[in-house]
């Protein structure tokens, strides 16, 4: 019995190891990748850390792409999670956008990382995308569609970007056309960035501002991970979130039918209320990797709201034993609990 418990310890020490390893690593492997700052010179073609500021609208419906789908500035693409994806059906005239090609998984652990800006431009260049493009983007996963919104925002375009509210489904619920195949060929575009803000935020920048009562951490992750049930990552982090931290999971801003279908904004301006945003606050979005806290960055840039995104997020946050940490259920959801603080 003591020697499987001993073994038991000893596999988990490893495991975290293996993690803060890969987090060493692949912090160098990020920087070299233009990924979330973590202190000194903003990374080339972005200003100081700062706020995106533009106004937006990011949601268009589909009776409105119903209307203006052969609009000659309109480009449809289809954020491809997994390959073949776009092959298997896709909305006609749609072109592809991997995921792959706006997200970097790093060489030792980091997962859906900005790339740079450069590789970037050059994918969406690739996907026909023009400096007067109006684009709608759709995709399977919420998340990963959200994703290239941010992206875009993250290129000062985010006011010509727009997601495809209820995505295919609500397009084919409406009987809108959809093919299959490769698609044809498409001319490359000349899109360039515009006055892009670097409003990534890294783990050091939240820590100084946890005693600012006008900070408001935004947590997109599942009840699981958020209370540290989950065990930090099944051991290889340390388990919770940021105190302080609302939970406020992503799929909360969705219809329950539908998870790419965000619900009225009325709702969401509800939900984010609840959790302590609003106006003349600093919010911060994060989750596990950045692709859930993409979705709860939207809502706040949909209500005007100002927003940065912690893309590291826990497994950055987690895996380091400098920072404190929290468990237990948000209060803010009315299921009470006392949040457990450690160092």
């Amino acid at each position: 019995m003591k020697k499987t418990a001993a073994s038991a310890l000893l596999v988990r020490a490893v495991a975290i190891a293996a993690v803060l390893g890969r987090f060493l690593a692949g912090a160098a492997g990020a920087a070299a990748q233009e990924t979330p700052p973590r202190g000194g010179d903003p990374p080339p073609g972005f200003h100081a850390v700062g706020l995106q500021t533009r106004p937006v609208d990011p949601l268009v419906e589909v009776d409105w792409l119903m209307r203006h789908l052969g609009d000659d500035d309109l480009v449809v693409v289809e954020l491809e999670r997994r390959p073949g994806e776009y092959a298997a059906e896709h909305i006609a005239g749609a072109r592809r956008l991997g995921f792959a090609d706006i997200t970097w998984d790093g060489e030792a652990g980091w997962r859906s990382e900005f790339r740079s800006v450069d590789e970037t431009v050059a994918a969406l260049r690739a996907a026909g995308i023009r400096q007067d493009s109006r684009v709608v983007i759709y995709g399977n996963s919420m998340t990963a569609t959200a994703r290239a919104w941010v992206t875009f925002d993250l290129l000062g375009l985010g006011d010509r970007a727009f997601l495809l509210n209820g995505g295919i489904r609500a397009w084919k619920a409406v009987g809108g056309a959809v093919e299959s195949g490769d698609g044809p060929a498409v001319e490359p575009g000349d899109v360039v960035p515009l006055n892009p803000v670097d409003f990534r935020v890294s783990a050091d920048w939240i820590h100084e501002r946890l005693d600012d009562a006008s900070l408001v951490l935004l947590d997109a992750r599942p009840d699981d991970e958020y209370t540290g049930d989950d065990g930090g990552l099944g051991g290889m982090a340390n388990p919770g979130h940021i105190p302080g931290a609302a939970q406020l999971y992503w799929e909360e801003l969705m219809d329950p039918a539908n998870n790419t279908l965000f619900r009225p904004r009325e709702e969401i301006a509800r939900i984010l209320e609840r959790h302590g945003a609003g106006e003349g606050r600093t919010h911060v979005t994060y989750c596990m990797i950045g692709m859930r806290a993409s979705v709860d960055y939207i809502a706040a840039r949909m209500l005007g709201l100002d927003i940065h995104f912690y893309d590291g997020s826990w497994y950055d946050w987690g895996t380091r034993d400098d920072l404190p940490t929290e468990t237990g259920p948000d209060p803010r959801d009315g299921r009470g609990g006392e949040l457990l603080r450690s160092m």
